[in-house]
């Protein structure tokens, strides 16, 4: 039997730039998965919904820190996207775990988690099991190219990272830090992205 590829259009940071989404939109793909911070603070979160509504179920969505868990859920029932926060679900014969919020910021936003509390939710998630892991996160692993907000200067989750070292997904997608979008880098065998607003498209075997 020929196996056919599934296109997965992982993206983040969007801040309410609707002409950004509406091309990631327009783009051909079979789940989109929406790696937080749509709004700034919680503003343009409808306008964002409103543009991805025609994509129905094939919207994955975590939120950001500029989102609460509780706003990312009203819109997945509102609009009938999948609220894919602190999730392990199937993408043909790979596994995806997604986790939304990022570690603790300067800034207050409202979807911050300490890093103890990061630890205990991966800890909690159901990620062994046959076929390739895949993660996407708001929040990037520290200490790699995907978090540096200054030279030297690191910004991304420890547990994030203790977490791919020990579990070696294939693929880790994650956004949060804007200086390093469309970077990426490695963690072991694992290939990190930090995808940005303008997203990257992988294609895994259903």
């Amino acid at each position: 039997m020929t196996q056919t590829a599934v296109k997965v259009l992982v993206f983040s940071d969007i801040h309410g730039d609707v002409r950004a989404l509406e091309k990631l939109a327009a783009a051909p793909a079979d789940i989109y998965i929406a790696a937080g911070d749509l709004s700034n603070f919680g503003r343009a979160l409808d306008a964002c919904a409103k543009i991805l509504a025609p994509l129905k179920e094939k919207v994955w969505m975590l939120p950001g820190n500029h989102e609460t868990e509780e706003q990312i859920a009203r819109l997945c029932e509102q609009f009938g996207f999948v609220n894919f926060h602190k999730r392990v679900k199937k993408i043909g014969n790979t596994r995806w775990a997604g986790l939304g919020y990022s570690n603790i910021t300067p800034f207050n936003t409202p979807g911050e988690y300490t890093e103890e509390q990061i630890g205990e939710i991966l800890k909690g998630m159901a990620v062994d099991g046959e076929g390739e892991l895949y993660v996407a996160a708001h929040v990037p692993p520290i200490d790699t190219k995907l978090d540096e907000v200054a030279k030297g200067k690191h910004a991304g989750s420890k547990e994030v990272r203790k977490w791919v070292e020990e579990k070696r997904p294939k693929y880790l997608f994650c956004g949060h830090i804007h200086e390093c979008e469309g970077r990426e880098d490695r963690i072991g065998e694992t290939k990190c992205f930090n995808v940005g607003k303008k997203g990257y498209l992988v294609e895994v075997r259903s």
